[in-house]
This record gives structure tokens, C-alpha cells and sequence, in this order.
């Protein structure tokens, strides 16, 4: 088994060595170097008309999407903070209501009788 990690790591080391030479070799050379500077901007070209086929389609881009999409979650994340606060405040009787409860409520005459009317006593 030691054996056939040696012979991997050997293979391995030898193929590195060889892509640095080519590497190396073609970094030199005038005519590729052109070619691949010609080859990055055809790519800057072709990557503009996308773009701009994309924007007269009405299609959005991936980071007007991704703003957009952040928009949403932050419209989500208040919305779930308003519901949150609305069902709290539906919880809590209000000053009001309290007010009303108790209005409602009879009240008891000195004698122990009571009655509904608030203008009887």
C-alpha cells in the first residue's frame, strides 16, 4: 500500500512539474499571450450583448435579482414584526375595553340588590 502512494505522489509531482513547463512555455510565447488577450475580450463583448439582450427583454440581471430578493426578505422579516406586535396589542386588554367591562358589569345597591342601570343608584 506505501508503495502505491509513493508511485501517486510521485505521478502527481512529475505532472505538476510538467504543467509549470507548459505553462511556462506558452506564458512566453507572443502569439498565445494575443490569443488569449483577444479571447478575454471577445468574452467582454459577448458578456456586454447578453447583458444588454437581457435588459431589452425586461429579464433582470443576477444582482438586480439578488437586491430584489433582499427587498422581499426585509418586507418580510417587518411584516412578521407588525404581526407579531399586532397580536401582542390584541392581547393585552386596553384601558378602554376595561372601562367598558366594568360599565357593563351591575352594581350592587348599599342594601346588597343590584342593578344594571349606572343611573339607579
Amino acid at each position: 500500500m506505501r508503495d502505491a502512494v509513493n508511485v501517486f505522489a510521485g505521478l502527481r509531482a512529475k505532472g505538476e512539474e510538467l504543467l509549470t513547463q507548459i505553462s511556462a512555455e506558452l506564458m512566453s510565447n507572443p502569439r498565445f499571450m494575443k490569443a488569449m488577450e483577444t479571447a478575454f475580450k471577445g468574452k467582454a463583448k459577448f458578456d456586454e450583448a447578453v447583458a444588454q439582450a437581457m435588459k431589452t427583454a425586461n429579464i433582470p440581471t443576477r444582482t438586480e435579482f439578488k437586491r430584489a430578493l433582499k427587498r422581499v426578505e426585509a418586507l418580510e422579516r417587518q411584516l412578521e414584526e407588525l404581526q407579531a406586535e399586532l397580536k401582542a396589542a390584541a392581547a393585552k386588554p386596553t384601558r378602554r375595553t376595561a372601562t367598558k367591562a366594568a360599565k357593563r358589569a351591575p352594581r350592587r345597591k348599599p342594601g346588597g340588590a343590584t342593578t344594571s342601570d349606572p343611573s339607579a343608584e
